[in-house]
């Protein structure tokens, strides 16, 4: 089968969620046999999408990664920084429909040869990742265009107010099939008007070899870190993902103040940068984005995992966690409780409750049986149901059944 998949962002880049995700599967399916390309921006960083400058660009347009043909198609970054611009400035005096048409182009990346890429590549299967990134919309365009079909992925977050653009609730309506990652994705799916019968829900996974190469002692070592209990987050420093309320419960664990570290892996943002100062120095180890082999040595050598967020669309860095027996602890709200069985591979709280977070994660510090059960049992999860080796299968068949 000739696969094209559309992501935002791909490796080299540092990788948010969705783009984890489509490496993932574009791996895996590529050692089953499949010819699989991966059409993504050439930028390698959000900010090449508006700053030719300042951005990050590949150096090749086209190469293979383990398996894996990726072609990079050069961003119009014009287009998405004049609507950032006017999103910014005159947002909320335009017209909604304007307002949506600017505010999707503002997301990025604006890819405009895609059209052009899906027409030449003759792929039996089109699948796009993710919403609110523009590409969405440019994939229904052209498909719409093509007389193709495409499949789409959102990973929605409900309650992010980028992700309600009907523009790309539109293109749902449209998607041969859609993919959710969650029973609770399908069901707020369905709510905004999409049929049942078009959506699929298929859970994410784990690769589970890549456990094998983590070692926590390797990361201790590094950061001189032995002997310390480790709370990892690991996602973009923000309020609505949860750092924040982190960094104020881990200021108010008092018995634990000598031995504990909040470890802190991904995007840096200002309201992180002013709230971080609650912690005095030796009990937060800032690192902003590593590679994957570092990351995997951090879930490793972590006690806890924690992203108390306020939406996700499934939580992909749970896996990662229990995938190395580690507990974790997430927000009772969205998809998390279809994620962590509460009181059994991690713990739920309440968003924005900081003396909640602060218990909970004291809880399970001053219990290493506790840690040690629950993160067996999340393990259990990942390798019995969450795992590549697993959900790939019910994904070819979609793609398999799609129309040509």
């Amino acid at each position: 089968m000739k696969i094209g998949h559309v992501v935002p962002i791909y490796r080299p880049g540092i990788l948010p969620g969705c783009a984890k995700y489509v490496q993932d599967i574009s791996e895996a399916l590529s050692k089953k046999g499949h010819s699989v390309t991966v059409l993504t921006a050439n930028a390698l960083t959000g900010r090449g999408w508006v700053d030719p400058l300042f951005g990050k660009y590949a150096s090749k347009e086209e190469e293979v990664m383990d398996g894996v043909r990726v072609k990079r198609l050069p961003t119009r970054w014009q287009v998405t920084a004049a609507a950032y611009v006017v999103r910014r400035l005159a947002g909320r005096f335009l017209p909604p429909t304007v307002r949506n048409h600017v505010t999707l182009l503002s997301a990025g990346p604006y890819l405009a040869s895609l059209k052009e890429e899906l027409a030449r590549g003759d792929y039996d299967v089109i699948h796009v990742t993710a919403f609110p990134f523009v590409i969405v919309r440019l994939v229904r365009d052209a498909c719409r265009s093509l007389k193709r079909p495409f499949l789409c992925a959102p990973l929605i977050h409900f309650e992010d107010p980028l992700h309600q653009n009907p523009l790309l609730w539109d293109v749902l309506k449209e998607a041969s099939v859609v993919i959710a990652l969650s029973n609770y994705e399908k069901e707020g799916i369905i709510r905004r008007g999409v049929h049942s019968s078009r959506i699929r829900v298929i859970p994410p996974g784990v690769n589970l070899e890549e456990a094998k190469e983590a070692k926590g002692e390797r990361f201790r070592a590094r950061y001189e870190l032995e002997g310390k209990q480790i709370v990892l987050f690991a996602g973009t420093k923000s309020h609505d993902k949860g750092a924040l309320h982190l960094v104020e419960a881990a200021s108010r664990l008092g018995p634990y103040e000598k031995d504990l570290v909040l470890v802190g892996l991904g995007l840096s943002t200002p309201e992180w940068e002013k709230k971080k100062r609650l912690l005095p120095k030796g009990r937060l180890l800032d690192l902003g984005f590593v590679s994957e082999e570092e990351k995997r040595d951090a879930f490793d050598a972590c006690d806890l995992f924690a992203m108390p967020s306020r939406y996700d669309s499934f939580g992909l860095v749970y896996l990662e966690a229990w995938r190395c027996g580690k507990p974790v602890i997430g927000a009772n709200v969205g998809a998390i409780p279809e994620v962590i069985e509460d009181g059994k591979d991690g713990l739920l709280v309440e968003f924005g409750n900081v003396s909640q977070l602060a218990s909970t994660m004291a809880r399970l510090l001053g219990d290493p049986a506790l840690r040690r059960e629950m993160g067996q049992a999340g393990k259990r999860k990942v390798l019995e149901r969450l795992n590549w080796d697993k959900n790939i299968p019910p994904l070819e068949e979609v793609y398999a059944r799609v129309p040509s």
